[in-house]
């Protein structure tokens, strides 16, 4: 990008001819090699994890190699130095992957339930998520989980999902990505990850 700024400032050229004025605009598009993304932390810290799941829960360390058929965690943690407000998180679902739609939430009961396990506290109130903020607002699709919050606290938050290898081969992750939404300069987002599924 320094590259192409200079370019832009030695080649771009506007002329005026006569008394009127000129009006002008000039804008770059670009999109990054997201097979090579490294993590970057402008006010988020994240991270995301796959592990196999047995018997309804998470068996085993952090993988990137599955079998087909395989239930998968994808665990998601956020690291915020200070509160803040309005957040929007999107993951993307490796091709090979399909989301399990029983992960949803469905009572305030369910809820309460999902922050005990994802946040690593007690919280066994409203009064209590509050304080702590959580994600209330979640949309799955078939290429991506999209989270939103209100307000999150400063310090860690984590948010799992499920989702079943469906198709072999090796699939390249773009990153998870983070940010404020009224103040997108306060952002995040994890590396680039690559993901095998087996037969």
């Amino acid at each position: 990008m320094a590259q192409l700024a200079q370019v832009a400032a030695d080649e771009i050229a506007v002329h005026r001819e006569g008394a009127g004025t000129a009006f002008y605009n000039a804008r770059l598009t670009y999109a990054p090699d997201v097979a090579t993304l490294t993590s970057r932390d402008n006010g988020f810290r994240i991270g995301r994890r796959y592990a196999v799941m047995r018997d309804g829960r998470e068996d085993g360390p952090s993988a990137d190699t599955f079998a087909a058929g395989d239930l998968i965690r994808v665990t998601l943690s956020l690291d915020l130095p200070k509160e803040r407000r309005y957040v929007a998180v999107t993951d993307p679902i490796p091709a090979g992957f399909e989301p399990v739609e029983s992960w949803f939430a469905t009572t305030a009961a369910d809820l309460v339930k999902a922050n005990d396990q994802q946040d690593g506290a007690s919280q066994s109130s409203w009064d209590q998520i509050w304080r702590r903020g959580t994600f209330d607002h979640v949309e799955r699709h078939d290429d991506r989980v999209e989270l939103f919050a209100t307000r999150l606290a400063e310090g860690h938050h984590e948010f799992a999902y499920v989702v079943r290898a469906t198709t072999a081969g090796t699939f390249v992750v773009a990153p998870t990505r983070a940010e404020e939404m009224y103040f997108p300069e306060i952002s995040g987002r994890a590396a680039t990850q690559t993901v095998e599924v087996s037969r």
